[in-house]
């Protein structure tokens, strides 16, 4: 949020229209095609600290989990997500 480079900076004062698009005909499923998967970089570097915390929401419908790791590199990673109880 207060990094060197805030994502905050490149907001854009009105949302972007998105183009309406027609229906489009239904393929037939088995000439549909399986999407090969994205390759993607393999993370080389280690992890040196870690911190975990959980907390319950306000109004205690759900837990908020943030995860902070440290890098080698001294690169931090904070990771968030909201979890039901369910």
């Amino acid at each position: 949020r207060n990094g060197i480079y805030p994502l905050m900076n490149f907001a854009v004062s009105r949302p972007h229209a998105l183009p309406r698009v027609l229906s489009q005909p239904q393929e037939d499923p088995q000439k549909a095609k399986t999407p090969t998967p994205e390759p993607f970089d393999v993370e080389t570097r280690k992890v040196v600290q870690m911190q975990c915390n959980m907390e319950l929401n306000e109004d205690k419908t759900q837990w908020h989990l943030t995860l902070l790791l440290i890098l080698e590199d001294r690169l931090h990673r904070q990771l968030s997500y909201d979890l039901l109880p369910s």
